[in-house]
């Protein structure tokens, strides 16, 4: 399957491609809620492409035209997560491209909706981490791992609630890293049902009506060599709207009876509850 044919894919729901290379190299974007891949053989409806996924050669297995077509995994996003996400029409794009990976000269940036406003604009943060998913299962007898990530504000609304628009670049890839390091600095991430500020996610639903993970891939770029020339490489996919309409909303406008000043009182009140 060429890469001229990426119309051809069996994406899966709300998925689409956002850049493609001669190579074969191929960039989706992923919807939150979509699955890198099936974890059990009964979530294709669910995952990035609706195929049969081989897990010891991270394979996507389909027929088109007749044929049997394969399509191989890159890397993969949490399920909640949406953005950019790689594939490959060829064995050895995808093997050039994940030693790319393996040596961290990946450039990948996400943007974050967090709690609390942030004092310093930029800076970056150098963690200790576990290699367990989860932070409730830390302990000094676990392996700890150094997590290295960029992080830069974007914007804090005044007046609404108090959350930054954060723009990160890891600098090493663990897993959860961005969503453990914003939590372990004060910041967790909005809609993060691990790592996050629970009640805060409440409100945050309650005031939007978004439940979802306020993380995305927004952009990637790299560079590999093949047939002896040097190919360079990327994607940028928007911002989703849930992050805009999380970032205007202000506690109460939406209601009435409200006036202006209950609606800064109110947006006062959240923070205050939240400062902590």
């Amino acid at each position: 399957m060429n890469a001229e044919n990426y119309s051809k894919l069996p994406l899966g729901a709300g998925v689409r491609v956002l850049n493609f290379s001669k190579e074969g190299l191929i960039a989706l974007h992923k919807p939150t809620g979509v699955l890198s891949h099936p974890n059990i053989s009964n979530e294709t409806d669910r995952a990035l492409l609706n195929a049969e996924y081989n897990y010891d050669d991270e394979v996507y297995t389909f027929n088109h035209q007749g044929k049997k077509r394969r399509v191989w995994l890159i890397n993969r996003l949490d399920s909640p997560t949406s953005g950019i996400i790689l594939i490959a029409v060829s064995c050895e794009i995808a093997k050039l491209v994940k030693l790319e990976f393996a040596n961290h000269k990946v450039t990948k940036t996400y943007y974050a909706l967090v709690k609390h406003r942030m004092k310093k604009s930029k800076g970056n943060w150098i963690d200790q981490i576990s290699k367990s998913s989860y932070l409730n299962k830390r302990s000094s007898r676990l392996k700890l791992t150094t997590a290295k990530s960029r992080f830069q504000v974007i914007k804090s609304p005044h007046g609404g609630l108090p959350i930054t628009l954060l723009k990160l670049s890891p600098l090493t890839g663990r897993t959860h890293q961005l969503r453990v390091q914003c939590q372990l600095h004060g910041y967790p991430i909005i809609g993060d049902r691990t790592y996050g500020s629970f009640s805060f996610n409440r409100t945050v639903a309650k005031e939007t009506g978004r439940e979802r993970l306020m993380l995305h891939c927004a952009e990637t770029s790299l560079k590999y060599f093949h047939n002896g020339k040097m190919v360079k490489f990327a994607a940028k996919s928007a911002l989703p709207e849930d992050f805009q309409e999380v970032l205007s909303c202000r506690p109460g406008m939406n209601k009435g009876h409200d006036t202006k000043n209950q609606t800064s009182r109110k947006s006062k009140l959240i923070e205050r509850r939240f400062r902590k």
